[in-house]
């Protein structure tokens, strides 16, 4: 049996119903090879590599609290595990190092050893950190785990009120800038019944 062909730009020219059927299958396979290749390659060819950095914090205020784990305690003190986020989809090895720039400040590196916290470093102004203790998202920023902790404290004096904390980290061959500012939480006002 002879179907006249659907395709108006090809005219007098008459498909049987398999030949017809069989360029209908053909083009449903290079549509759907198309796209699945498309789907797969564009990644690829618009990737775009993120450089490495410090993405927070970058001079936002952080509250000094009073920090308990397990059975130390650090007293108008800051976690910067809680508030450091990093960037980057570059490899430069397996450690980052973390250095206080501000003088007078030092910090404690806490992680939890899943059965009690444990104080690896004791008033340090530079930790290696491996790059393992972070959560990579898809989108490359790192987030340190939630057992561990950098604790940054004034082992000789009370902190001033909106002081300003410097620190770099370094991962490979690039060096980036942190800071943050401390400040007091206000305290509430009682108010009279």
């Amino acid at each position: 049996m002879r179907v006249r062909s659907r395709w108006p730009w090809v005219r007098g020219v008459k498909l049987s119903y398999e030949s017809s059927y069989a360029l209908k299958v053909i083009a449903i396979v290079l549509l759907v090879s198309g796209v699945t290749l498309y789907l797969i390659l564009s990644p690829i060819i618009t990737h775009r590599q993120v450089p490495f950095g410090v993405a927070a914090p970058k001079g936002q205020i952080i509250l000094l609290n009073n920090i308990t784990l397990g059975d130390r305690t650090w007293e108008n003190a800051v976690d910067l595990g809680k508030v450091l986020i990093l960037m980057g989809s570059e490899n430069y090895g397996n450690s980052v190092q973390l250095e206080l720039r501000t003088g007078g400040w030092c910090m404690d590196v806490v992680y939890w050893n899943g059965s009690d916290y444990f104080v690896g470093e004791r008033c340090t102004r530079r930790t290696s950190i491996s790059r393992y203790l972070f959560v990579v998202t898809s989108s490359f920023y790192w987030y340190p785990e939630g057992g561990y902790h950098l604790i940054l404290y004034k082992p000789q004096e009370r902190p001033r009120n909106y002081e300003l904390v410097n620190f770099t980290v370094t991962y490979g061959p690039k060096s980036d800038w942190g800071a943050l500012i401390v400040a007091y939480p206000k305290k509430e006002k009682k108010s009279n019944p």
